[in-house]
């Protein structure tokens, strides 16, 4: 019987664990057509809770693209959309695009990731769902990743260029190591 309790809790847990689905998404909830679609998730998870993070690395995974669920900042957004059917991210979008939109206002509605061909230069696009309120760019193909900033060149009091130290002898022994 106690066998039987622990299976019952682990079951409904696996349950509770995994994203709720309001609605199936459609590859034609968007135009160009999707080639793939994942969702629609219960509310709005396009944020960095923990959760939300957990539920977007799901979907996008299921779209073939791996996230590390950091750096949720970096991503471009659309926020309070008002309804609108058309999508204008800045700058145009090239290639194989993935973007997240949530739809039906503040607290409701779900969550859908698409997968389309943007091709050469697409400026805009359009989705056929109502009520959409936020959305998300995660990749569109020629962005270049945000800038990593480069190492910084410290200067002595001379003016010159720090050196860095130099590493001991991969092959020394106590009577060829270099002198400090």
């Amino acid at each position: 019987m106690r066998y039987l309790t622990l299976a019952l809790a682990g079951a409904a847990a696996s349950v509770l664990a995994a994203p709720a689905f309001a609605t199936a998404c459609s590859l034609s909830d968007i135009t160009p057509t999707a080639m793939a679609c994942s969702g629609g998730y219960v509310g709005n998870v396009l944020d960095n809770s923990a959760p939300d993070v957990l539920t977007q690395q799901a979907a996008l995974a299921a779209l073939g693209f791996s996230w590390d669920g950091t750096h949720f900042g970096d991503f471009p957004k659309l926020n309070a959309l008002g309804g609108a059917t058309t999508i204008d991210f800045p700058g145009l979008l090239h290639g194989i695009t993935i973007f997240g939109i949530h739809v039906g206002g503040k607290g409701g509605g779900q969550t859908t990731f698409y997968k389309f061909d943007a091709g050469a230069a697409l400026d805009t696009f359009s989705i056929h769902l109502a009520s959409s309120s936020d959305a998300v760019l995660y990749m569109t193909e020629d962005r270049p990743p945000p800038p990593v900033p480069e190492r910084a060149v410290a200067l002595n009091v001379t003016g010159e260029p720090d050196r860095e130290p130099e590493t001991a002898c991969a092959v020394c022994s106590p009577t060829n190591a270099p002198s400090v």
